[in-house]
């Protein structure tokens, strides 16, 4: 069977196994639909941003990752089908619908908006993808202005599909949190190509994941000081909410995860093709887990089990179609776009 089939047979499996999630457990099924949205968009998205980034400069790095960048920006249109389960279902997930507080925070927290919202991310990613993207060696303007859009948007849609789930949790750091995220995992997504076709220059990209890697530490350690220091109630709350239970180990898997993965990166055996594949993939799995990390601890009257099953079908279904769009013969480098 090849690997498109593959993709069908997977995608379908788990477009399947959600339908039946929905049905049956219709909250546990959204949330985790929201996780994998987070974790997945990184590939496509964390694409999308590493392209217009090394649009701006020259050398190896831009020589070696900007045409995988290309190749991974063109499955973007996937999240859309992957955030339809978290659009439909607004209402079992976000306490904030149905109460309407009036002004402005009234207006932005109201289902409507939200859906509306969410229709222009997904869509000014797609243009930048389908238009921008494709320019930006020729144009370095477009990609800076593309790039100054994109950090914008992505904010702007992790403060409301994430944070927005704890309406008391307000950060200004959050949106740059989740981009730092789109940002390894992009990095991380195009090593591992440029890696399967033979690159000469592996040290390049070990540079470009370490500084990828150094700078989603930042973000993280940045956005947990100024919450500390500031000793801000409702902020900790949420920190508080992800050492609680089972979610403490899933917080020591994803900091300890990704920094022992910074660290290995700084050894010179890092630069090995072999090692270097072992860690970038080990990124992606670690975004995935950053997905979870993100949306589901806090939830209230979440089954368990329910909510492993909605989030391993989540997961299927959208590797399964990604995959399927970027096996797709018009998006692999070398033909015809």
């Amino acid at each position: 069977m090849t690997a498109r089939r593959w993709a069908w047979v997977g995608a379908g499996l788990g477009a399947l196994g959600l339908l039946a999630c929905l049905l049956l457990a219709s909250r546990e099924a959204v949330a985790a639909s929201l996780a994998s949205l987070l974790g997945l968009a990184g590939m496509p998205l964390g694409g999308l941003c590493l392209g217009l980034s090394v649009a701006l400069v020259s050398g190896n790095a831009r020589d070696q990752l900007w045409p995988w960048a290309l190749f991974s920006a063109r499955a973007l249109p996937v999240l859309a089908l992957i955030a339809l389960p978290v659009l439909m279902g607004v209402g079992t997930l976000y306490e904030w619908v149905g109460h309407d507080e009036g002004g402005f925070r009234g207006f932005w927290l109201a289902w409507p908006s939200f859906v509306v919202r969410a229709v222009l991310y997904l869509a000014t990613w797609w243009v930048l993808a389908r238009w921008v993207l494709p320019l930006s060696i020729r144009r370095p303007a477009a990609a800076g202005l593309g790039l100054i859009v994109l950090v914008l948007t992505t904010s702007l849609a992790a403060m409301d599909w994430a944070m927005s789930l704890d309406p008391q949790f307000k950060s200004s750091l959050f949106g740059m949190v989740w981009f730092g995220r789109l940002m390894l995992t992009g990095v991380a997504f195009c090593c591992l190509f440029a890696l399967g076709r033979g690159t000469d220059r592996p040290g390049v990209l070990r540079g470009m994941l370490a500084a990828a890697a150094l700078a989603w530490l930042y973000l993280h350690f940045m956005q947990y000081l100024v919450i500390w220091y500031g000793n801000l109630p409702e902020e900790i709350r949420w920190y508080q909410h992800r050492a609680e239970s089972g979610w403490l180990w899933l917080t020591w898997a994803l900091g300890a995860g990704q920094s022992l993965v910074f660290l290995a990166l700084l050894w010179p055996f890092s630069q090995t093709r072999g090692a270097l594949t072992v860690l970038a993939a080990a990124t992606l799995v670690l975004g995935l887990v950053e997905g979870v990390w993100l949306s589901l601890p806090g939830l209230s009257e979440m089954h368990p089990m329910l909510l492993l099953l909605s989030l391993s079908c989540a997961w299927l279904f959208g590797v399964g179609l990604l995959a399927l769009a970027l096996l797709s013969r018009k998006t692999m480098p070398g033909r015809t776009l």
